[in-house]
């Protein structure tokens, strides 16, 4: 039999299902509460850290930039870690929350390679100590990821010692450079500052403190060493030291052309004469280069160099030399330049193509458009990290064009140029040195690798399986 309701009793029915529904949607139930915000989680689950975690606009607005002022994006949140522990927890937490996390240094980076739209930036500069320390009888330098050179250079002398391979600038980090390599005007001896690494600290990206060195967890040590911050993020670095000179002397010696720089240039690389190395270029008034060598022999006083054995056999059109204390010749690069857009690029060429391929770059103004090109010459013996892919012949020279273009040039153009410079470089053997602004793709990417790529690949797997760390450069999927 059918139950029949009344208009007024089925009223009540709905009043009393709204008021139930009502009463309901009040209780603390995970199926109806509103989910919290993941900043909100950020603020609740991370009440502990020594730190500071910022989410006012200036802190993330210039964690959105960097050097290159080519890529922005905005993240969530910046931390400024008091230790590697609030990074750890930091790690930890976006591990389990599917967040995005990057470190970045002094912002040096040209390519948005330390950025993360959404997640949260660590700027690593608030962990900044730096001790010379004794490891397995050694002299060393202990620095933390925030360091800068500069102040690693200062403190090392101190004690009459010094890395032996010292980047242009000081005001670049140690976590920066070590994870992309560094290079300086002694690589062509003694390869890159990766070379001299001792020991690391990392915060992998699963959250965990774990130190690392050729001994222990040495899988790690190979893949942050020039792995981009791929597995992890360095927060110390553990770097050997040898005896620093008291002065240097200084050659610039300056040519016509190129082809006659670069075979001087390759005689000292082989008969090491000199203990640093580069070459620059500067503009002439008929669109040409002068192609200048800095040479610098280090020296203690007062054992002067002499300088006939040092140009012995050199075919340089002009030169000048000057005298400098150690300290003011790794201070006299000029550290900060404008806030311009520096769509940077940095290639390593076999030398036996290097005249070939600068000459066409030379040949055509648009190509080096706003930049002094540099270069210099390596010995491919010296480079001895897997991850630190360079052409395979005995000599390679590193191809730079520091663009500085004014704020109308047209940025976008200046970087499909990039692009189109290294594909002409990829043909001829050369590859990219990772600190760049070349659009790279996850196979462009397994490609430079190469036959480290799988190795590489199962590291990430291991220290960061749900890459939670590094995702700006897109080496591996998100």
């Amino acid at each position: 039999m059918v139950q029949t309701v009344s208009r007024r009793e089925f009223g009540k029915g709905l009043a009393r299902v709204a008021s139930g529904a009502a009463l309901f949607a009040l209780q603390p139930s995970c199926s109806s509460t509103r989910p919290l915000s993941i900043g909100q989680l950020l603020r609740n689950d991370l009440t502990d850290l020594s730190g500071a975690l910022l989410f006012d606009d200036a802190a993330r607005q210039a964690a959105a930039d960097d050097f290159g002022h080519v890529v922005r994006r905005m993240p969530l949140a910046v931390l400024q870690p008091g230790s590697a522990q609030d990074i750890a927890k930091l790690v930890q937490f976006a591990s389990r929350r599917g967040l995005k996390v990057a470190i970045r240094g002094n912002g040096h980076a040209m390519f948005g390679d330390t950025q993360v739209d959404g997640g949260v930036v660590i700027d690593s500069r608030s962990l900044n100590s730096v001790r010379v320390t004794n490891y397995s009888g050694r002299r060393v330098v202990d620095a933390s990821a925030g360091a800068l050179w500069g102040a690693v250079l200062d403190t090392a002398y101190a004690e009459k010692l010094t890395p032996p391979v010292n980047v242009d600038t000081g005001v670049l980090s140690v976590g920066g450079t070590i994870s992309t390599g560094g290079f300086g005007g002694t690589s062509w001896r003694e390869g890159l500052q990766i070379d001299h690494i001792l020991e690391l600290q990392v915060v992998t990206g699963v959250g965990e403190l774990v130190t690392c060195s050729e001994e222990r967890n040495v899988d790690l040590f190979n893949a942050m060493l020039a792995g981009m911050g791929q597995c992890g993020m360095i927060v110390k670095v553990v770097m050997t030291l040898v005896a620093a000179p008291t002065h240097v002397l200084l050659f610039v010696l300056s040519y016509a052309d190129l082809p006659t720089a670069i075979a001087d240039l390759t005689l000292l690389v082989k008969d090491g004469r000199f203990t640093y190395l580069d070459g620059r270029t500067t503009a002439r008034p008929d669109s040409a280069f002068t192609y200048n060598l800095e040479a610098g022999a280090f020296y203690d006083t007062p054992n002067t160099p002499v300088e006939p054995s040092l140009l012995a056999g050199l075919r340089f059109a002009s030169r000048t030399a000057r005298v400098m204390t150690y300290p003011e010749f790794f201070r006299r690069v000029p550290g900060r330049l404008p806030p311009l857009p520096h769509p940077w690029l940095y290639l390593c060429l076999p030398a036996s193509r290097f005249a070939e391929y600068a000459a066409g770059v030379f040949a055509s103004p648009e190509e080096f458009a706003f930049s002094a090109p540099r270069f210099s010459i390596w010995r491919r013996a010296s480079i001895k990290r897997p991850l630190a892919r360079v052409p395979n012949e005995d000599l390679v020279a590193r191809f730079q064009l520091s663009r500085m273009p004014p704020a109308s040039a047209d940025i976008a153009a200046l970087v499909a140029m990039n692009r189109a410079l290294y594909e002409r470089a990829r043909e001829m053997g050369g590859t990219r040195l990772t600190t760049t602004a070349i659009p790279f793709s996850q196979t462009d990417w397994s490609q430079h690798y190469g036959p480290v790529w799988q190795s590489f690949r199962a590291a990430k797997a291991r220290f960061d399986p749900s890459n939670a760390i590094a995702s700006g450069q897109g080496i591996f999927p998100s």
